[in-house]
């Protein structure tokens, strides 16, 4: 009896680790396997509950060092609950189907594992050598599952690399484009020489084509939600905020007479619903609406906040000489309209990632979203 259990025990373990690996590593489906997914909360959740508790660097460069230990240590994970799995079969059958070098004498327990150990990692000394043929086969499919487990885990590891690497060269694009922080009408402006806009809808389009990318790459590889950049214009976040905002500011700001090109422009329609389709993707993945984000203001400081916001922006464009849109209370609420349709989900995604909504948006200082090292208080809205 004690056999029976024993080997369904070890079998379960080892046929959760291959679904795991599936889900997480083969099949693109915005969540890891059971296994990924519960370290990589746990880990996470963790770590941020001390890192808010820290100064603004210092958090962020606590954060920063989870990501690039949850992958190896979900690949160690995985050796450890496959040698268990396998020892768990082995040992009932220690030492009567096997064969043992006299140096190679201990507990059963301690042999199981030595045995699925060496076997996993395909060393094989030779010490303990199965003689009967289900045990062999046991022995060959344990060995055969290490070896593509390794193969499988460098493969996923040169993956998330590279999905990083194409993050943070679009995150250095639209940095650039937005004078080196949140500035959307510096994003704007950056394309209007000259009385016209220069290039403008091509960078919209990029720009959709490159949000809907890294959706994808959160989708294949959900543990890219976790590589946590010290700099914020790296972090999704921003890239969100400064895509969305730029297509509030584009058809609340602009003269619409003026610009009507731009204002009806499918590129605009087409970038805020990308963006917003990835944001409510990821807001969803990371089941971020079962979470309330705390806010420490009320609706009229809202209100005044965003009204300061459509302000400042509206100077920057006239000072740029862009014509703005002359009916400024109607701009305004059109502005508060669209920033009331994706505001509450951004707002939550950026705090769960580690960011303060200040420094995502730079919507009370501008000069402090584009000095990226700046020291600041400490704000916990998580």
């Amino acid at each position: 009896m004690n056999t029976i259990v024993l080997t369904m025990l070890g079998a379960g373990l080892v046929l959760l680790v291959a679904y795991d690996v599936y889900a997480t590593i083969l099949h693109a489906r915005a969540r890891s396997g059971p296994i990924g997914e519960g370290l990589n909360r746990i880990v996470w959740r963790s770590m941020r509950m001390v890192a808010f508790r820290l100064p603004r660097q210092r958090r962020h460069r606590a954060l920063n060092a989870v990501g690039p230990l949850l992958l190896p240590s979900l690949i160690i994970l995985y050796l450890l609950l496959l040698v268990s799995g396998f020892a768990l079969i082995y040992y009932p059958r220690m030492p009567e189907q096997f064969a043992f070098a006299p140096e190679a004498l201990s507990s059963r327990s301690v042999a199981a594992l030595y045995f699925s150990g060496i076997t996993l990692t395909t060393v094989g000394y030779g010490d303990i050598a199965p003689h009967t043929t289900l045990m062999r086969l046991v022995a060959l499919v344990e060995s055969a599952s290490g070896f593509a487990l390794i193969s499988l885990a460098v493969t996923y590891l040169i993956t998330v690399y590279s999905a990083l690497e194409r993050k943070r060269a679009v995150a250095l694009s639209f940095y650039h484009q937005a004078e080196e922080g949140a500035d959307v009408a510096g994003f704007i402006a950056h394309h209007f020489v000259l009385g016209r806009f220069y290039g403008l809808e091509a960078t919209l389009r990029l720009a959709t084509r490159d949000i809907q990318g890294l959706l994808e790459s959160h989708v294949e590889h959900p543990v890219i939600h976790y590589f946590h950049p010290v700099e914020v214009y790296k972090g999704l976040p921003r890239m969100l905020f400064l895509l969305l905002e730029s297509c509030a500011v584009i058809r609340s700001c602009l003269d619409k007479e003026e610009y009507e090109e731009i204002y009806h422009h499918p590129e605009v329609r087409n970038l805020e619903q990308s963006a917003r389709h990835v944001l409510f993707e990821l807001d969803a993945s990371l089941s971020l609406e079962r979470r309330r984000s705390r806010r420490s203001e009320t609706h009229y400081e809202e209100s005044r906040r965003w009204a300061g916001r459509y302000k400042a922006t509206m100077r920057r464009l006239s000072d740029a000489g862009i014509k703005t849109r002359p009916d400024e209370k109607e701009g305004l609420e059109e502005y508060r309209a669209r920033r009331e349709e994706w505001e509450s989900k951004l707002h939550r995604f950026s705090v769960y990632l580690g960011y303060d909504w200040d420094e995502t948006t730079g919507d009370r200082d501008l000069r402090y979203a584009a000095d990226e090292e700046m020291e600041a208080p400490l704000k916990d809205r998580g």
